[in-house]
């Protein structure tokens, strides 16, 4: 199973990481990937400072890929130094929905 969940709303964040807690569980790692997409105002949440960071390590697991929207982090004057770990830059939210569907990812936007 091949599953990218999408992330634009910082209220949805503890939704998503519930999500991601119980997808995690019902399609382990390895045969199954899944990844986080965040972008527009939520790449606020992926910062390594920001007060989702310590729930979002909590609840990722190194099957999960966390996607981060370039344009976002540019839009907002974040660097990617400013981001979790175990972040992944994307060039564009956008693009990154539509080409992993095109590979067969699942989409998930709670």
């Amino acid at each position: 199973m091949k599953i990218i969940v999408h992330i634009d709303e910082m209220a949805k964040w503890p939704m998503v990481l519930n999500n991601l807690n119980h997808l995690a569980q019902a399609y382990p790692a390895p045969n199954n990937q899944i990844e986080l997409l965040v972008n527009g105002d939520d790449v606020m949440g992926v910062k390594a400072n920001s007060k989702e960071a310590e729930k979002i390590r909590h609840a990722l697991t190194s099957q999960i890929v966390i996607a981060v929207c370039q344009n976002s982090l540019t839009q907002r004057k974040i660097t990617t130094e400013d981001l979790l770990n175990n972040s992944t830059i994307v060039a564009s939210g956008v693009v990154e929905l539509v080409e992993k569907q095109a590979l067969g990812y699942h989409y998930l936007r709670p």
